[in-house]
């Protein structure tokens, strides 16, 4: 008897995964088109960011006057994370040391930041220290020359 119930069970687990294959295809169809329009548009804004960056370049070798972007309020919706930490560190090319003096806090900060217990967002107290971080996310290794 215990052998029927078990190829009973094995047989009602076969079917449900495929009536579950068969119903969630549709959604996996929109879901990868989604993500390739996502992904289309973040490539648009970053060729359009890119050739902004290039005329206003030309503008200022021109000699033109540039108005300068209006600072946004701060909504409050930016979030910093472990990995966004290393990258930024990465991308700029600095030791844990330099990101530091950088940012304006200590080296074990830094440390415990890029710590692997540390999952997710992070909870920066200081809004000095995030309006830093933030600030830093946004430059580049020429920023980083200039102010250096």
């Amino acid at each position: 008897m215990a052998n029927v119930m078990k190829e009973l069970k094995a047989e009602i687990s076969r079917i449900a995964r495929s009536e579950i294959k068969v119903a969630l295809s549709p959604i996996k169809s929109v879901n990868a088109s989604q993500r390739k329009y996502i992904a289309d548009l973040r490539r648009q804004v970053a060729d359009l960011e890119k050739e902004n960056k290039q005329l206003i370049r030309g503008l200022e070798k021109l000699g033109a006057v540039v108005p300068k972007p209006e600072p946004q309020e701060e909504t409050g919706r930016a979030w910093i994370t472990t990995a966004g930490i290393r990258s930024m560190r990465k991308r700029l090319r600095l030791s844990q040391k330099a990101f530091a003096e950088l940012a304006g806090v200590s080296l074990p900060t830094v440390v415990n930041w890029e710590s692997p217990k540390n999952k997710g967002k992070l909870n920066i107290r200081r809004k000095e220290v995030f309006a830093r971080l933030l600030e830093i996310k946004t430059m580049g290794l020429r920023d980083l020359n200039k102010e250096g």
